[in-house]
């Protein structure tokens, strides 16, 4: 091919693809290489299994041939051109294949009829020093000293010119550097406009380039153009690991519509490993939406990874597909074997679920009781199989280790659900007191958790309670028909001939233990001040109203008052908060602060403070009660329920250093509760403390008799006797 057939097919490319980065919308990608550079860097061997494919040089080789428009013949061709192999030499003799083969692909491209001389070894003989220094400055990368080289050296010598074919390689080497850049930084416009205005570096000696193109194109809203790029890769260039890796960035970052049409071109299953990761991909969408569904194909092939690897990931996947598609058998299979290959948490978890959901809550809450720790997902599905064990009927017998345990973990909690159940297992054991405290405590900790309330109710009425049984019953009559109709005469006398028919307490390895702590390392379960604050008297109405009564019972109707003014937003969010719907609340007494006098503005901050603390959000509990000109005796009560807030975080996070540092500082706005102070002592006892958590629940002890105190001295008497011996 002709130099100048060639200048025109790269001038023909570059026009192409910089029309491309300004109107890529409008132009596709060239299906085969379009210039001739382009073309031979691609494949330095053309693929004989591919069909010929039209290129500009082509093209142009053609037009050279052709007869002018006058009939004349054209031009014989001139001299063949000197090659300069410098470049070429240097790189083999460095040992730098990658460079040596971009090298030698771009030659050429240039130079169809040259062939590379036999021994590259040796540095071609130039008889210009000086030049080859360049040239070796160039292939270190020093492409700014190799600027400055050339601009001294003309200055030196006005009638010495560099070579064109260096001054070309710096050009592209300095843009590929400028688009690496532009890439990191994440400029993606700047990006696609260095590779419009320098087509040479978009070729399979480069494919770097072409991939943080087609990142741009996907980062500007252009994955059709990003498509294009990876298919030029795949449709032109032959390196076996960069067609894989076009192939991992495409399913990266397109969708998978635009993915299929890459697949096809494949060649001898090299893109086996995507195909892998796209069954992977559909299961796993399939494992979280139980309504989706994987191919046979697909469920087949991954489980033939599954069982050839070593890894439990793929066994992870397949059981809670499984799992999720109603297979718990399969399921219990899959995730054994990931255990059994160090699955660790995850594998524990499905596990567990998928015990629960074969009805062997036995074995899943042993399994579970093992991964308490390892994270949140853990405890709630040991809380979840446990809840159901302790909830069958008839009640099942039960090792006091294994009641404790549960008893434990839904105290630390705070389980509702589970302290519900472990209400019903007392009362369906016969343990009427213990079953008591246990409801009363699950709704403490949720007040809406009507099974606590039911359970509540059905205890007060066995206990010839009836004025706690008509308490509860006028609390939920308007939302629970089965609690309301405990009054019914008819259902009465049923449910009497039921708890007739209770059996007397088990023995002791059925009795269920009181929530209180177990364990050193546990604490008491808190009064419901987090999930409620306790409203003080004078916040239950707006302050605008002249004579305060006391607070207002929760509304029956479900709905708060809706005016308009300052008074009115307080007040609905007062009615709000008491339902139990902090989020709305707070919305309501914001509404208050931004319209409402100073008073008016002060309450609402309260109120606010206390929706934030609800919603568990303490920071912005903190900035509420900042936001308003608060009386003092007010800020300090706020001041010390944040303060509270703080520990419990703190202590549940086990950095009771830190919590007795808060518990100081709060000391300073109010006295601690009893809670607090024994919160306080199995502080002391974590920490090693002994001497002091002793005085703690010596204290507490004398002052109420508390069992919780003498529960945490028995404790440090049992630690220090065992350090004793």
């Amino acid at each position: 091919m002709h130099v100048k057939s060639a200048l025109i097919a790269v001038a023909a490319s570059g026009a192409a693809f910089y029309a491309l980065g300004r109107y890529g919308h409008d132009l596709d990608w060239p299906q085969a290489p379009v210039p001739a550079v382009q073309q031979a860097q691609a494949e330095t061997h053309p693929d004989p299994s591919q069909p010929a494919l039209p290129a500009a040089g082509q093209a142009e080789a053609e037009l050279a041939q052709a007869p002018t428009a006058q009939g004349r013949p054209a031009p014989a061709p001139g001299p063949p051109q000197r090659v300069d192999e410098t470049a070429l030499r240097y790189f083999a003799a460095q040992g730098d294949t990658r460079r040596y083969e971009a090298e030698l692909a771009r030659l050429r491209a240039l130079y169809p009829e040259w062939k590379p001389p036999t021994d590259l070894t040796s540095p071609q003989p130039t008889g210009d020093p000086e030049l080859e220094r360049i040239w070796k400055l160039f292939a270190e990368g020093k492409f700014g000293e190799a600027r400055a080289a050339i601009a001294q050296r003309g200055t030196a010598d006005p009638n010495w010119q560099a070579p064109a074919d260096l001054l070309a390689q710096l050009d592209r080497a300095e843009a590929g550097q400028r688009l690496v850049n532009a890439s990191n930084a994440k400029q993606w416009e700047q990006v696609i406009r260095i590779g419009t205005e320098t087509p040479a570096l978009l070729t399979c000696a480069n494919v770097d380039a072409l991939w943080r193109v087609a990142e741009a194109f996907v980062q500007t809203g252009a994955p059709e153009r990003a498509r294009d790029a990876y298919a030029y890769v795949l449709t032109n260039c032959t390196n076996p690991a960069e067609r894989v890796g076009t192939m991992q960035k495409a399913l990266a970052s397109l969708p998978e519509a635009l993915v299929n049409p890459l697949l096809a071109q494949e060649k001898q299953s090299e893109f086996s490993s995507i195909r892998d990761e796209i069954a992977r991909r559909h299961i796993g969408k399939a494992a979280e939406e139980p309504t989706l569904t994987a191919t046979p194909e697909e469920l087949r092939r991954i489980e033939a990874l599954a069982n050839a690897a070593t890894t439990p990931d793929d066994a992870i996947l397949l059981g809670f597909y499984s799992f999720r598609h109603n297979d718990a058998a399969k399921a219990v299979t899959w995730f054994q074997t990931a255990l059994a290959r160090n699955g660790g948490a995850k594998a524990a978890e499905g596990a567990v679920l998928a015990l629960g959901a074969q009805q062997k809550y036995l074995e899943a809450e042993t399994l579970g009781a093992q991964w308490l720790e390892a994270g949140p997902a853990n405890r709630k599905a040991y809380l979840d199989v446990a809840t159901a064990l302790i909830a069958q009927e008839p009640a099942p017998r039960l090792e006091r280790a294994v009641i404790e345990r549960i008893a434990r973990t839904v105290g630390v909690d705070r389980y509702a659900p589970g302290g519900a159940a472990l209400g019903w297992y007392a009362y369906n054991s016969g343990q009427i007191a213990p079953a008591e405290t246990w409801f009363e405590t699950a709704l403490a900790w949720d007040r809406n958790y009507e099974p606590a309330a039911y359970g509540l109710a059905l205890v007060h009425q066995r206990l010839r309670d009836q004025a706690g049984l008509r308490a509860i019953i006028a609390e939920w009559r308007n939302r629970s028909p089965r609690i309301a109709d405990l009054l019914n005469p008819a259902r009465g006398r049923t449910a009497m001939r039921e708890t007739r028919r209770l059996p007397e307490p088990s023995p002791t390895d059925r009795t269920v233990p009181p929530p209180e702590p177990i364990e050193r390392a546990e604490r008491p379960p808190r009064r419901a001040i987090r999930a409620e604050p306790v409203l003080p008297s004078s916040y239950d109405e707006a302050p605008a109203v002249a004579a305060r009564r006391p607070a207002p019972e929760r509304p029956r109707s479900g709905s708060c008052s809706a005016g308009t003014s300052a008074a009115a937003a307080l007040q609905r969010g007062w009615c709000l908060l008491n339902q139990k719907r902090p989020a709305a609340a707070a919305e309501a007494f914001a509404a208050a602060m931004r319209s409402g006098a100073a008073q008016v503005a002060a309450d609402a901050a309260a109120g606010k403070t206390y929706a934030k603390i609800q919603q568990g959000l303490t920071a912005e509990a903190g900035a509420a009660a900042a936001s308003a000109n608060l009386p003092p005796a007010r800020r300090k009560e706020l001041q010390a329920l944040l303060l509270s807030e703080r520990f419990y975080a703190q202590y549940d996070a086990k950095d009771y250093n830190s919590a007795l540092i808060t518990l100081g500082e709060r000391a300073r706005y109010a006295s601690e509760s009893t809670d607090l102070m024994l919160m306080r002592g199995w502080s002391y006892f974590n920490l090693g403390r002994f001497d002091d958590a002793a005085q703690v629940f010596q204290a507490l002890y004398r002052a109420n008799g508390s069992p919780q105190a003498m529960s945490g001295l028995t404790a440090i008497r049992d630690i220090t006797q065992r350090n004793r011996y």
